[in-house]
């Protein structure tokens, strides 16, 4: 049973800065995913945004730090 509505997934690319977030899935061609799933892109994992300026993200995922561009952003769906 849940416990209240749940949040609609959005984009990584919507999450502004200072908001932590997590991973609901991976969207794109099969490369793509396997391309995130390696930097830690998976289902559940908790995705901290340290900056957003409209071209690129920063995040850090697993303790590591990466810069993602937004076109690939949005293919990481969040929930809060």
């Amino acid at each position: 049973m849940s416990c209240g509505p749940q949040m609609p997934a959005m984009p990584l690319s919507m999450v502004k800065a200072g908001e932590t977030v997590h991973v609901s899935r991976v969207k794109g061609n099969e490369d793509m995913k396997h391309h995130l799933k390696d930097l830690g892109f998976v289902e559940g994992n908790e995705i901290h945004v340290v900056s957003s300026s409209g071209a690129n993200i920063i995040v850090t995922v697993l303790g590591a730090r990466f810069g993602i561009d937004s076109k690939v952003a949005m293919h990481i769906m969040t929930i809060g």
